[in-house]
């Protein structure tokens, strides 16, 4: 297992968003995050709450060592970009956890490990964390985030 986790925004707003960041907490120590990827939470709100809240305990942790510079490629934000740079500074020991197709795309390239929120959700289920990763998976496009049960069957078939 990667001795250092790396969140991308996207992963961790929809787990703020079901009330569910205590599965990335059952799954790993600690989750590092870029000052950017904090900073591009959104709007203020519940979500943004639970994410301040999981900094104020102490297992999520904001990253300075990243400088939030120009993206990395045209497709790509600065919370990406920055993410991706972490988790370059630490290639053989990290894992970053990212959805957005393009992000995950430039990561394999630069050959970083990555998992994204519907592997977490599997990952979780098969460790009693959670009952149904579908009814998170569900619950997390209610709310708006873009995921489907269909890349669960992709993943569980595999």
């Amino acid at each position: 297992m990667a001795r250092i986790v790396i969140a991308d925004a996207g992963p961790l707003i929809a787990f703020a968003s079901i009330d569910a960041l205590s599965v990335l907490r059952g799954l790993f120590s600690g989750i590092y995050v870029t000052e950017s990827v904090k900073e591009c939470q959104g709007k203020p709100g519940i979500d943004a709450r639970r994410i301040e809240a999981a900094v104020d305990e102490g297992w999520l942790v904001i990253s300075h060592q990243v400088a939030g510079a120009a993206p990395l490629s045209p497709a790509l934000g600065v919370g990406e970009s920055d993410s991706i740079r972490l988790a370059l500074e630490t290639r053989e020991e990290s894992l970053l956890i990212v959805d957005d197709r393009l992000a995950r795309r430039y990561a394999l390239k630069q050959g970083l490990n990555i998992v994204g929120t519907v592997r977490l959700l599997d990952l979780a289920e098969q460790r009693y964390l959670i009952d149904s990763a579908e009814q998170c998976i569900r619950e997390m496009a209610i709310v708006g985030y873009r995921i489907s049960v269909e890349i669960l069957n992709l993943i569980r078939s595999e």
